[in-house]
């Protein structure tokens, strides 16, 4: 099952890659504004690293990409001055419309049309076992999650869909 788990969504990033072609956005940028996309309030920037599965120093060549391109912004966290928290600028906000509406003719094509469980089902069973696979990370990488929910005040990533801000 983790195998195809894992070819499922490879899958499903190549098509999103093929539907965001014309606007010259990679994959990396694509999965790290929408995964910003679900935290308006921004997210730490090791939290973010985090999420995306990379480590630090690509996360940051990364953002200074994407903030050369005013997509993203980096602001220090009020708490701690050594953390930065990552943010979507105004002019992000369209392009993730755009991102959100590439992922919804792909669902609408695909997960929406495959029978036998419900979606809801489906995304709650995916829920329950991220959040055992959490609970199940070394005790480090638990200890690191929690700290920086706790720091940005989220309680972590809903991958069921891109959000638009508010």
């Amino acid at each position: 099952m983790p195998i195809l788990m894992l070819r499922v969504t490879q899958l499903w990033r190549q098509i999103m890659d093929n539907e965001l072609a014309h606007h010259g956005l990679s994959q990396a940028k694509w999965r790290t504004l929408a995964i910003l996309a679900l935290h308006p309030d921004g997210m730490i920037q090791s939290e973010l690293a985090d999420e995306l599965g990379i480590e630090g120093p690509s996360l940051v060549a990364m953002l200074d990409r994407l903030s050369k391109d005013n997509w993203v912004e980096r602001k220090h966290c009020s708490t701690d001055r050594r953390c930065k928290i990552i943010h979507l600028t105004q002019h992000a906000w369209p392009l993730i419309d755009e991102i959100r509406k590439s992922s919804e003719k792909i669902y609408e094509r695909t997960i929406a049309r495959v029978d036998g469980v419900p979606i809801s089902q489906v995304e709650a069973f995916f829920i329950e076992l991220r959040e055992r696979l959490y609970e199940n990370l070394p005790e480090k990488k638990r200890h690191v999650r929690a700290e920086a929910r706790q720091a940005n005040g989220s309680v972590g990533v809903e991958e069921a869909g891109v959000k638009t801000q508010g």
